[in-house]
């Protein structure tokens, strides 16, 4: 299974979108919703050159490396999800019900700091908030430097840390 990884505010833009594009001819939002993602996009290609034709995702699918060195360096930890216990599909007002799934697509397990793995291993759509990442970041900092510097002789390594950097601006990203 692979996980997709887009920056928050891109993956809102992009729901919106769709959901205007879905209820009729034309979206009736000022600016328009195409264009708010268009802007989005284009920042993110900003701020990431070399990014590709993809600047609003991160196209690595496959997260346990990731996790393990996040792991050894404090950014990360092993944790559970807790169960979703909002109202069943189809049931419940749909705007309350879309911000319990919010809520519970962004929960953190009490008293930690980072990201907790359990959002790199699935796609249930997990957030993971700038707080998240910014406490992933400072983490990383106080790694032991030698620690560090061996990770950061990986591309890919160094291209996560390059990623979260862009992404703590962006309100996180979504993992789905």
């Amino acid at each position: 299974m692979g996980i997709d990884l887009e920056l928050a505010d891109c993956a809102a833009a992009r729901y919106r979108w769709a959901a205007c594009r879905d209820a009729g001819p034309r979206c009736s939002h000022e600016p328009d919703c195409a264009a708010i993602l268009d802007r989005l996009v284009a920042t993110a290609a900003a701020e990431r050159p070399g990014a590709g034709e993809y600047p609003s995702e991160f196209r690595y699918r496959r997260f346990a490396d990731i996790n393990e060195n996040m792991r050894l360096t404090g950014m990360g930890y092993a944790a559970e999800p807790e169960p979703w216990t909002g109202p069943p599909d189809g049931q419940g007002d749909e705007t309350a019900r879309d911000g319990a799934d919010l809520l519970w697509r962004s929960q953190r397990p009490p008293g930690r700091a980072g990201i907790p793995a359990f959002k790199l291993v699935s796609n249930d759509r997990w957030v993971i908030t700038a707080a998240e990442i910014e406490e992933a970041l400072a983490a990383y900092g106080r790694a032991p430097a030698d620690l560090r510097a061996r990770l950061e002789m990986e591309p890919r390594w160094t291209a996560w840390l390059e990623w979260l950097a862009v992404a703590r601006h962006h309100g996180g990203f979504e993992a789905e």
